[in-house]
């Protein structure tokens, strides 16, 4: 984090810093290079973690990439919520205004659930049923030439 001693001269041969009792472990068949002096001491920066020197320019990480995907991620749920609560709006105001011109017709609201008395033209066995799928039903089976009873259309 802050200053840090390292060795001061480093081999030619295999780069290992080099001590008194220095022993190298290279190749046999590798040639000798001159031997590396270096500072003693380091200083790392503490921003950005790397070794600082005479020319050192700190660019820290910015945060910057972080904080435009926050706000357009919560820029995104209001709009949702706006969205959601811009459509209960018209839903509840679109009920109001059918309510109303029920109202002003006079008609009553039709249940939501159908009546129990189902009533089909084909199985109703009343020929004199006053309701018009009836009549047209009985009324095509009296025209048609072919004998669909046993005893008799009509």
């Amino acid at each position: 984090m802050g200053l840090q001693l390292r060795g001061v001269i480093r081999c030619g041969r295999c780069r290992k810093p080099r001590g008194i009792r220095h022993v190298c472990v290279a190749r046999a068949g590798t040639r000798t290079r001159h031997h590396k002096v270096q500072s003693p001491v380091t200083w790392e920066c503490p921003a950005c973690r790397k070794n600082r020197g005479v020319l050192h320019t700190c660019a820290p990480k910015s945060d910057f990439r972080a904080r435009t995907r926050k706000k357009a991620t919560t820029d995104k749920r209001r709009q949702k919520a706006r969205r959601a609560a811009r459509r209960k709006q018209a839903a509840a105001e679109r009920r109001a205004r059918d309510k109303s011109r029920r109202a002003a017709a006079g008609k009553k609201a039709r249940s939501s659930r159908p009546r129990g008395d189902s009533h089909e033209p084909g199985t109703c066995g009343d020929h004199d049923c006053p309701r018009f799928g009836c009549k047209a039903y009985w009324q095509g089976m009296a025209d048609c030439p072919l004998q669909h009873c046993s005893g008799g259309c009509a």
